[in-house]
């Protein structure tokens, strides 16, 4: 074989070669990407009930959660718990042993949770929180005041927990309901449930009140 015929069989070895390299890279890269379009726009709310009554007291907080988190942005064949701020949000109750009586969620929540909500009263909320902030961004809800069932901006919450439980809504219930309503008003123009810092400032601000 002479040199220029030995050097474009070598050239067009190595072209083969490097094709063959190239397309699974781009493969990899182009899953990386789409993996991360897919994780941001999902995201894992942990609901953590701390006080006396903790099993039933979850229960209730996941029932209002959840009717905020279908309020929204619904779509068919959905796999998610809901959704908040347009993205879809996995709903895992804490604490684990405490879950007995939580029905009705259907998503898959990742561990450690993007998020953790937690309700109860202090100091034992916030000693509770101390336990998640490293590894999650925790938002702790206040119970709702007394005569919180009077304020015309619950009026839909309740008449729509009566529709899907057939009774009233209770405290836990209804500050569930608003600390999703703040999640949702938080993470929508983040599309997705950070950066940390900005999630943050966004919790805060809606700690006010709720848009009517």
């Amino acid at each position: 074989m002479s040199g220029s015929k030995r050097r474009a069989s070598e050239c067009t070895r190595c072209t083969a070669f490097s094709a063959r390299r190239t397309i699974p890279a781009l493969a990899a890269v182009l899953w990386i990407a789409l993996s991360g379009i897919a994780a941001a726009h999902s995201f894992t709310a942990a609901i953590l009930v701390v006080g006396e009554n903790v099993e039933q007291d979850l229960a209730e907080a996941v029932r209002g959660f959840l009717l905020a988190s279908d309020e929204r942005d619904g779509h068919p064949n959905e796999t998610s718990d809901g959704h908040l701020g347009g993205v879809d949000v996995q709903v895992l109750p804490l604490p684990a042993e405490a879950t007995g009586l939580v029905q009705e969620l259907t998503g898959s929540p990742d561990e450690p949770a993007d998020v953790v909500v937690v309700l109860g009263l202090k100091p034992a909320a916030d000693d509770a929180a101390s336990k998640y902030s490293r590894a999650s961004t925790v938002l702790v809800q206040a119970l709702l005041a007394e005569g919180w069932n009077g304020d015309d901006r619950m009026e839909g919450f309740i008449a729509r927990y009566r529709l899907a439980y057939g009774k009233e809504p209770g405290l836990l219930a209804a500050s569930a309901y608003h600390a999703a309503r703040r999640l949702d008003i938080a993470i929508r123009p983040l599309d997705g449930a950070g950066p940390r810092d900005e999630l943050l400032e966004a919790w805060q601000a809606s700690e006010v009140g709720l848009p009517r």
